[in-house]
Formats: C-alpha cells, structure tokens, sequence
C-alpha cells in the first residue's frame, strides 16, 4: 500500500512539476510578448488633433460655384434672376402623358395640379433626341419649360425641380439644364438581416430618399429569416419580426410610382447561417461541425452545393419569395461560401477545382430563376477568385463586383468584366456598417473609384451597399452621405469635385437652418484618424467591444492573428488593399484617446446646436448623440486595457465604473432608437455583446475588491492563458 501511495506520490509530484514549467514558461513567453509590443508602441507617433478637425470633404466646394441640386447636372446654364412657382400648378403636356404627368406633379408637390391645353406654369414638351432617362429643364423668369423622350426623363425632370424648390425655399434661380445618367442602373442594397428589420414606414422613407436622390434600383438583402416565408413558420415565428409580403408588395407599390425597381435578393449557397443552425437543416452543411477560419471564428454558414436538398431548399424558400416582387430581375448573391471545399465537397473540388463546384451550382440556379422569368445577379468574388470560369456563364447574368477600400482594382476588374461581355454593376458601400457614424474619406475615395471605372469600362450600373455587420449598429442617417455620394457619381461619374455635399446635406437631406449638420456628419465619419491604423471595413473603436475587456497583449495577439488572415484571404481576389492594409498596419499609429475626447467634445457641442427641421430631426439628432456615446464606450475600452497595468485600484475602479454608467446610458437610449425605426425582433442579440460587456465590467470590479492573492492569481491565469494562445494561433 505503502509503495502503491509512493508511486502516486511521485506521479503528483511529476504532473505538478510539469504544470509549473509551463506556467512559468508561458508566463516568461508573455513577458517576451509584451516587451516586444511595448518597444513598438514607443516607437508609434501619435495624430495631430488639428489635422481631423479642421478637415473638409474631398471633394467640397464652394456653395457659390454651383447649383445646390445632387446629382449635379451634365450641363448648367444660369441665365439670371429668379423664379417662384405659383401656389397653384398648371400644366400642359401631350395628351397621352396627361394622367401620368399630373400624378407625377401630386407625388413630387403634394398638391393638385391643373391641366391646360393651352400651356399653364410648368410646359411639357417631347423631345425624342434626348437618351431615355434625360431631360431638359428650363425654369425661366414666367414658366418652367420641361422637355423629355420618355416618361422616366420626365420624371427625373421634375424631381430635379421638386428638389431645387426646396433647396432655394421656393426662390428658384433661372436655369437651364440638359442631363442624362452615366449608368443605366442607380442602386442600393440595404442590408435588413443582420438584426436590424426596419419597419414598413422606414423602408417608405428610404425609398422616397432614393427617390429624390434619381436612383431606380432597390434590394432589400436576406439572408436567415429576415423574410416571412409562410413555408417555414414554425422556424420564425415568435422568435423574429421580418418583413412579411405585404410589407413588400406596399413598398413595391410605392417604387414603381417613382421608376424604382424593387428587386428581390436572397443568398443561396453562403451566409446560411439561420438556416444551418436549426435542426431541420443542419445537415445540410458543407461542414456540418464548422470550419475555423483565421483559426478564430467558427464558420457555419455554406451549404453542401452537391447535396439535392440544398437546392430544393432554396428552391422552396425562392418560391415563397419572388411572388410579392414585379421586378424581372433576382439577385441570388453566391458570394463568400467560405467553408467549400473544406468539408463534404472536399474530394470533388480536390477532383474537379472549386471554380468548377461553384460554377455547377451556379447554373443550377440559373435554371431555377429562369424557370420563372426572372434575369439572375449574383456577387463576383468567386467569379473574379477563378476567371476561367467566366466564358461559361450565361450571358443574361449581371456580374456584381463588391469592394469598399480606396484602394480595391476596379479598374483591373472592371476591365476583365467589360472583355467578359456580361453586364456587370460597380458595388462600393456607404462605409457605415462596424463604424458606429462611418469612415468619410474611406467612402468618398471608394464611390468615386467604382463610377470612375464602371463608367468608363461600360459598367450597367452601380449598386451601393449599406451592410449591417455585427449587429447593425450605425443609425440610418449615418448611411445618408453615403447613399447622396452614390446617387452623384453614378449619375455623373466626372462631377467628383464639383459635388455640394456639405450644403446639400444641411439643406435637404437634414435641413438644418443653422447650416451645421452637413460638415458635422462628415467629420464624425473621420473619428477613426485619431486610430492606430485604418482597419478594413471596420473601424477598431467597434472591433473593441467585439473583443471585450482582455488583457491588452492577449488583444493584439488577435489582431496579429485576425489581420493575417482577412489578408490571406482578400489577397486573390484584392492584391492592391491587402499590401497598403499591411504597410499600414506594420506602421501603426498611437491611440490617440485624449485627442479623441476633444475632437468628440467638439462635434458634440456643434450637434446640440443644430436647427434641424425635417420630420423626424429630433431623431436624427439624438440618433448621433448616443453614437458619439457609444464611441466614447469604445475608446474608453480601449484606454483602459491600454493603461490599467499602470492605476491604482481606485483609479481603475472609477474608470470602470465611469465607463459602465456610459453603457447602460447607451443602451437605455438605444432601445428607444431602435424601436423608432425598426421592428422589435432582433434586438437582444444585435446588444448582446454591450451587455457581455456590462457583465465583464462588473466582474472586473469585483475582482479589484478581492485580496491581493486573489488577484494575483487571476492575473498569472490571464498571463498563461494568453501566452497559451498566442502559441495556438501561431501554429493554426
């Protein structure tokens, strides 16, 4: 027995012994990890709080200089004096277009015109030489002169007038304008499956923005069940508030009385995420237990494309959708099936190439869309991952190529899309999604890149995005620079430096008559300056709350890993932005927190001092005072993980508890938000991780109120487990 109790002696002993030579060998790894972070933080520069706040739009210019109307006309003739329509419209106009023009006058003025046969304040006239979507306008010192070739050119027309009548408070200067678009197709896809379902009244709304904005193209992107599908009930309803096919069939109404096509828009190989995890559908996964991409994240979201009950899936799903829709056209997406080839299809692309898998899935929904009298468009990046197989699409499918950093080759890609002979769309974004109120200059570089290089390669159109990523945290009106940038340039692509954004922004789209919202919301998008270093398509105050209250090595540690990998895999398909992402990585900046601070503290005392006068202005202002809260939350975060090694107890205690009181203030006032605009569904899990927060915050405290064993030992477990990570994540 005695001998027996000796052995498990020894054996403790060995086991312990070997514990402890890897505690204390991972914690002396840690020490290494931080001396090498902390030489390179010293060695960092720090951003001049001047140079973000004294900065000005690109492409601003003086309000004199030109007309306050976007998107800026082809052609602009001031002929002198001025012009204020009468109370009381009469017009003239071809018999065959009286109906439609007098409708076309009440949705635009909201009031009742009169038709003359003998010619009245606002004359029509046809003009079968302008293009299709043209127009000329003429306001002159008695009457306004309309000419056109169709009725969308008339249309565009009297947008154009609605527009400068608001602009100009009903003073409207003599002018005349000759103007057509660029691009046939002016679109927007609003993301409304990553949490965020807007309401019906909030889709209107965007879709009489866009209305006045001239675009005609409108997604709605799904993905999950964002959508009421009546064949699926029991897997949605009571947990989400989709939209539901009335909502839709309404807002296909309201679009086609404005030359808008409501497009339909549903993923069908990737994002599958909702689906995949119900237990109908699990199995139907490419990589049924997931597939770790980065070695970070656990992905499971791409269906197994060679498995019959995927398609009939979609197929199903595909069938409950497309009858609320008139448009001709379907987007399908097919873009970032991140696990193909990883899992159950491996030895067929390992066999045929994953180009070739993807393709004949591809072309089985080619089949299932025009079996029903629909034109399929579908995301490029696997097309453009494998050009080869580009002579084998079908050329009724328009190719939709998305980038959204400055420096993404549209002009490589648009140039092999153009020798393709597929329509093809220009996809950039509004910069809004995981930035909290955006990054500016980012969007403006990138917008005027695409309608640059679309235009000029014979691109069908420009298609923005507005993503949801993470939540959906950004408020709407933080899209709207964004959807006034897209709507100009893929009108007229050369108006880069001519575009009044500021001023049109204060004028129409906010109205603020102190003339203050338009540069402010500009300059909120440029907070990320004050950064250590521009983050790909999202700013590093929001990848803070992803990453939460951890241990400042143990956070740049996944930063190293994470950046590696979003590189590795952007590299084929965006050389050009993950070799400037990387230099600018290697020579990151500090975090400027105090700078920061001032530059919020500014921008916060400018907001409460705007007079905004559109319908929901006292929305839109609160809005953009609880974003400048939440990027308070995230620098703050991101201050404290930087210097708590170096406070006191009290002082990390106060700043904690400081920080806390911030985020409950958010979320308070964010439910409020949310619910102004959006449906109720979605909400827990959008805040989920501010709440992780609030909890790891609160833990936090009550381990700085432990004995000082206790928190030693907490810190030698954060430093091991740390130390153990760093290890994993490089050998993955």
């Amino acid at each position: 027995m005695k001998k027996l109790f000796n052995i498990f002696l020894y054996l403790f002993l060995a086991v312990f012994g070997l514990l402890l030579i890897i505690v204390i060998s991972l914690n002396v790894y840690y020490s290494i990890l931080e001396n090498r972070q902390s030489k390179q933080e010293n060695n960092r520069r720090t951003v001049s709080a001047d140079s973000v706040m004294q900065s000005k739009p690109v492409n601003a210019v003086s309000e004199e200089m030109i007309l306050n109307l976007i998107p800026v006309p082809k052609k602009v003739k001031f002929t002198g004096g001025n012009y204020s329509l009468p109370g009381k419209i009469v017009y003239s106009v071809a018999d065959s277009l009286k109906e439609e023009t007098g409708k076309y006058l009440k949705i635009n003025f909201l009031k009742e015109p009169v038709f003359s046969e003998k010619g009245g304040n606002i004359v029509f006239s046809n003009n079968a030489m302008l293009p299709v979507q043209g127009y000329i306008l003429n306001i002159g010192l008695s009457k306004v002169n309309i000419e056109y070739s169709t009725r969308q050119g008339l249309w565009y027309a009297l947008v154009s007038l609605k527009i400068l009548n608001s602009n100009y408070s009903g003073c409207l200067p003599c002018v005349t304008i000759e103007d057509s678009p660029d691009l046939e197709v002016r679109g927007l896809m609003l993301d409304i499956s990553r949490d965020k379902v807007p309401t019906r009244e909030t889709l209107i709304q965007v879709a009489q923005l866009l209305s006045d904005l001239k675009y005609n193209h409108l997604e709605l992107y799904l993905e999950g069940f964002s959508f009421a599908y009546p064949s699926f009930k029991d897997l949605w309803e009571g947990k989400v508030t989709p939209v539901t096919g009335e909502d839709i069939e309404a807002l296909d109404t309201f679009c086609r009385e404005r030359f808008i096509d409501l497009v339909p828009n549903q993923n069908s190989l990737g994002h599958m995420n909702a689906w995949l995890a119900t237990d109908r559908y699990k199995d139907l996964a490419e990589c049924p237990q997931g597939y770790k991409i980065f070695g970070l994240i656990n992905m499971k979201g791409t269906m197994d494309p060679n498995d019959l009950r995927a398609l009939q899936l979609v197929t199903k799903m595909t069938d409950d959708l497309l009858p609320h829709f008139t448009s001709e056209n379907f987007n399908v997406n097919l873009d970032e099936p991140f696990e193909l080839g990883k899992g159950k299809s491996k030895e067929l692309v390992e066999k045929e190439g994953v180009g070739k898998v993807y393709l004949d899935y591809a072309m089985k929904m080619h089949d299932l869309v025009a079996n029903r009298g629909k034109k399929m468009m579908m995301w490029a990046d696997i097309v453009l991952k494998h050009p080869e197989m580009i002579s084998s699409i079908p050329k009724d499918i328009t190719l939709l190529d998305w980038g959204y950093e400055a420096t993404y080759p549209y002009e490589k890609h648009c140039k092999i899309l153009k020798e393709s002979g597929l329509d093809y769309m220009v996809c950039p974004g509004t910069n809004s999604w995981t930035t909290i109120t955006g990054r500016t200059d980012n969007m403006l570089a990138t917008i005027a890149s695409a309608a640059k290089n679309g235009t000029g390669n014979g691109a069908k159109g420009l298609l923005m995005t507005d993503w949801g990523d993470m939540g959906h945290w950004q408020y709407l009106p933080v899209s709207y620079a964004g959807y006034t940038v897209g709507a100009a340039l893929s009108w007229n692509s050369r108006s880069e430096n001519e575009i009044p954004l500021a001023g049109f922004l204060n004028t129409y789209l906010f109205r603020d008559e102190k003339g203050i919202m338009g540069d402010l919301v500009l300059d909120l998008g440029r907070y990320c300056r004050f950064e250590e270093f521009p983050m790909l398509n999202m700013t590093t105050t929001m990848m803070a709350f992803q990453l939460g209250l951890r241990d400042k090595v143990m956070i740049n540690v996944i930063f190293d890993k994470m950046i590696s990998g979003v590189s590795e895999l952007m590299r084929e398909i965006a050389p050009e932005v993950v070799d400037e992402f990387s230099t600018q990585y290697a020579n990151r900046q500090r975090f400027d927190y105090k700078g920061l601070n001032y530059f919020l503290d500014s921008k916060q005392a400018l907001l409460e001092s705007v007079s905004l006068t559109t319908s929901d202005s006292s929305l839109v202002k609160d809005e953009y005072l609880n974003a400048i809260r939440l990027i308070r939350l995230g620098s703050g975060l991101k201050n404290y993980i930087e210097d708590r090694n170096n406070l006191s107890r009290p002082d990390q205690k106060s700043l904690l508890k400081g920080l806390r009181e911030l985020g409950l203030k958010y979320l308070v006032e964010n439910k409020r938000l949310w619910n102004a605009r959006n449906k109720p569904g979605g909400y827990d899990k959008s805040t989920a991780v501010l709440y992780s927060l609030m909890n790891q915050i609160d833990k936090r405290i009550e381990l700085l109120e432990k004995p000082a064993p206790a928190r030693w030992y907490n810190r030698l477990l954060e430093r091991t487990g740390t130390a153990g990570a760093a290890l994993y994540f490089g050998s993955v």
